[in-house]
């Protein structure tokens, strides 16, 4: 475990498990810390809000930058090497517009009409600066977007996305992330956890385009 003088001490916040050298700045906001998972390695900076999930996971190597929410009430899980930069906002659930529900959380619940779902980010996939990701989504491996992306549909592994809503640019250079994957694993030694489990049932990583 690592705490500095701003830091929150994780091994005091009630998670349901963490790893070692987790740094949580001061100003961070949890919700239900009892359903979250942490691995090693994680860095979340400040003004960040985790609220409440049914179940959040964020593995090794990970870091959440300033004034990024997670949000949405349903399952998020943030996959080995993976990363967001500052102000962006996962939403793993919302109001359900279309339907007749009354909205906003103030609502009691039997008059609304909300749906819980999942995002789930693959190893080495990461969110550029205020991204937007909405439920339902899976971004494949390695796979990361562009300052200001809006997610609403899964994406393919290995490429670079931006625009409304997020399109593929190019792809990303898998080999040499692997292998300075592999080079820092080595000299990190094993970690206690890994966190590389695939979608949820109900969410598909579309298939990797052909070269050329």
């Amino acid at each position: 475990m690592t705490t500095l003088s701003n830091t929150l001490d994780p091994r005091r916040l009630g998670f349901a498990s963490c790893g070692d050298n987790v740094i949580i700045r001061s100003t961070v906001r949890i919700v239900r810390p009892e359903r979250i998972h942490l691995g090693s390695h994680v860095m979340i900076d400040d003004f960040v809000f985790l609220g409440g999930h049914e179940e959040l996971v964020i593995g090794n190597h990970v870091h959440l930058g300033v004034h990024t929410a997670l949000i949405g009430g349903g399952r998020c899980y943030i996959s080995d090497f993976a990363g967001m930069s500052i102000g962006v906002k996962v939403m793993c659930g919302s109001d359900d517009f279309l339907g007749g529900g009354l909205t906003n959380p103030t609502i009691p619940a039997a008059y609304r009409a909300v749906h819980r779902g999942a995002v789930w980010l693959g190893p080495h996939a990461g969110l550029g600066a205020g991204t937007i990701v909405f439920p339902d989504v899976a971004v494949g491996e390695g796979s990361m977007m562009s300052a200001g992306s809006v997610v609403t549909r899964s994406l393919a592994p290995w490429g670079i996305y931006g625009g409304n809503p997020a399109r593929r640019i190019k792809p990303r250079p898998r080999e040499e992330i692997l292998r300075r994957q592999q080079a820092l694993i080595a000299a990190e030694g094993p970690y206690g956890q890994t966190f590389r489990a695939p979608p949820p049932v109900g969410l598909e990583v579309p298939p990797e385009p052909a070269a050329g």
